[in-house]
C-alpha cells in the first residue's frame, strides 16, 4: 500500500475480476477456475482490502497462510483466530511480494525470516503495522500485526481493574523508586499496561525514558530508544548510558537477561522508578524467574516493589447477552460451591454484532503482588514460592481467577472464558 486505502467502490471499479470473485468465504463456490489475469494488480487490491476489513472487524492480526491447494486468510479478533477467506494458491507469491514491498523487505530472500513495518492510511487516520514473514512448508507465511492507534492513550482507569486493585496499583506506581514488573504470556496486554502507567506519570517535571525492541508506539513527552540486539548497543549497554541522563522513570521493554535485570534492579535502589515485563504464569513466580536468571535474593528483596500479573478475557456481547446455568464441572473448577449463590451468570448467544461468537471486546483481570517487610524477609531467607504466595494472599492479594470471578458476577465475562485463560 503506497498511499491510502482506497474506497471499496474504487477498488471494484479498477479490477477486472468481479467483487464477488475476489474473496470467497470458505465452503462457498469454486474459486479455482477464476481468471486472475493480472496477479500483481490483484495482490495490491487484496492487501488493501484485507487491511481495511481487519480494521472494520477490530482485528489485531492478519495471517496469510499458504496451504497445499489454497491460500488461507485468517484474522485474530479479541485474541481468537477466525477464518476470513480462501484465495487461489497462484496468488501466494504476488501477495507475499506485495507485503514485502510495503514493509521494505528483500523480496528475493525467501528462505530466511524477515521483519518489517509499514504505515497505512484509512478513513479515520493512519495505522502502523508490524510485518513478519517466515518460510513454511508450502511457501512463505506472513503475519501483519495491526498496532492499536489508541494504545498510547489508554489509562489505568479503563483497563478493567477493580476499585481496590486500582487504588493499590496507583499507590505503587507513584513511588519515587523501586522496580515494578508486569507479567503474563504474549498477548495478555502487558504493553498496554506499561503505557497506561507511563501516561499516568509523564509530565513536564518528570524525565521518562524507555528502552524497547522495537518501539511499537510513539508516546508524546517520553524519550524512546529503539534497541537492536543484533547490531547493538544492547539493553545492558544502553541502560548504563541512560542512567547518565538523570531519568526519573525508566521503562525496559522486557527483562530478558541477567545483565539487564541486575543493572535495572540496582538502578531502582538509587532513586529511579523502573518498569519492565517478565513472562511468568502469575505474580509471585516473578521472584523465581529472577532467581533463575542469577539475581541474588537480597537484591530482589531490596529493590522489588511489586508485580502485576494479568490476562485478557473476552467481554460478553451486550446485544445478545442472556443468563445461563454453568455446569457443575465449571463451578467446581472455579471454586463455586453447589449451594453458593453468586447471582445470575451470563453468556452471549451470538449475533451479527459479535460475528456469532457471543463476545465483543476484551477486558483485563489482574493479580497485584505488593511486597511488605515480611515478604522481603521471606525472599531474603530463600523461602519457597508457595510460602511467599500464602503470605501475599494473607495480606490480601487476590488471584487472577478470583478477580475474574468478580467480572463474572458483574456480567462481563463467562466461566468458560475465565477457565480458558487462568490456571488458578
Amino acid at each position: 500500500m503506497a498511499a491510502a486505502v482506497h474506497s471499496r467502490e474504487e477498488r471494484w471499479t479498477s479490477m477486472a475480476t468481479e467483487p464477488e470473485g475476489l474473496l470467497r468465504n470458505i465452503g462457498q463456490g469454486d474459486w479455482k477456475d477464476l481468471d486472475w489475469e493480472d496477479k500483481t494488480s490483484s495482490a495490491v487490491h487484496i492487501v488493501d482490502y484485507l487491511i481495511e476489513e481487519a480494521i472494520r472487524r477490530r482485528a489485531s492480526d492478519i495471517h496469510v497462510e499458504p496451504q497445499r491447494d489454497a491460500l488461507l486468510i485468517r484474522t485474530r479478533i479479541d485474541g481468537s483466530l477466525r477464518n476470513l477467506c480462501l484465495l487461489p494458491r497462484s496468488l501466494q507469491a504476488p501477495l507475499i511480494s506485495r507485503i514485502k514491498v510495503m514493509a521494505k523487505m528483500d523480496i528475493e530472500k525467501t528462505r530466511l525470516p524477515q521483519d518489517g513495518r509499514m504505515q497505512a492510511s484509512f478513513s479515520k487516520g493512519k495505522l502502523d503495522l508490524r510485518i513478519s514473514v517466515i518460510p513454511a512448508l508450502y511457501g512463505e507465511k506472513a503475519v501483519l500485526r495491526l498496532l492499536d492507534v489508541y494504545a498510547t492513550s489508554i489509562s489505568l482507569e479503563n483497563m478493567g481493574c477493580t476499585h481496590n486493585t486500582y487504588e493499590k496499583l496507583l499507590s505503587l506506581i507513584e513511588k519515587s523508586q523501586g522496580i515494578i514488573f508486569i507479567t503474563g504470556p504474549m498477548g495478555s496486554g502487558k504493553t498496554a499496561t506499561l503505557y497506561a502507567c507511563l501516561n499516568r506519570l509523564k509530565s513536564e517535571n518528570v524525565n521518562v525514558i524507555t528502552l524497547e525492541d522495537p518501539v511499537e508506539y510513539e508516546i508524546e513527552g517520553v524519550t524512546q530508544i529503539a534497541i537492536n540486539e543484533k547490531i547493538g548497543p544492547t539493553f545492558p549497554e544502553t541502560l548504563r548510558s541512560v542512567l547518565g541522563q538523570n531519568p526519573d522513570v525508566i521503562m525496559v521493554g522486557e527483562m530478558g537477561d541477567r545483565g539487564t535485570a541486575r543493572i535495572a534492579l540496582q538502578a531502582s535502589l538509587t532513586g529511579h522508578l523502573i518498569f519492565s515485563t517478565l513472562h511468568t504464569n502469575d505474580s509471585v513466580s516473578a521472584i523465581t524467574r529472577l532467581l533463575d536468571m542469577g539475581i541474588p535474593p537480597y537484591l530482589i528483596a531490596a529493590s522489588l516493589s511489586g508485580v502485576v500479573a494479568q490476562r485478557l478475557v473476552r467481554v460478553i456481547c451486550p446485544r445478545c447477552k442472556e443468563p445461563y446455568q454453568p455446569s457443575l464441572d465449571e463451578q467446581i473448577q472455579l471454586g463455586i460451591g453447589p449451594q453458593e449463590d453468586i447471582g445470575p451468570i451470563y453468556q452471549g448467544r451470538g449475533c451479527s454484532h459479535c460475528d456469532r461468537t457471543g463476545f465483543y471486546g476484551r477486558t483485563g483481570i489482574f493479580e497485584l503482588f505488593i511486597l511488605d517487610e515480611d515478604i522481603r524477609t521471606l525472599i531474603h531467607s530463600g523461602a519457597p514460592e508457595s510460602l511467599i504466595r500464602e503470605k501475599a494472599q494473607a495480606n490480601g492479594m487476590q488471584s487472577l481467577r478470583k478477580d475474574g470471578l468478580i467480572k463474572i458476577r458483574e456480567g462481563k465475562t463467562t466461566p468458560k472464558e475465565l477457565l480458558r485463560v487462568t490456571t488458578r
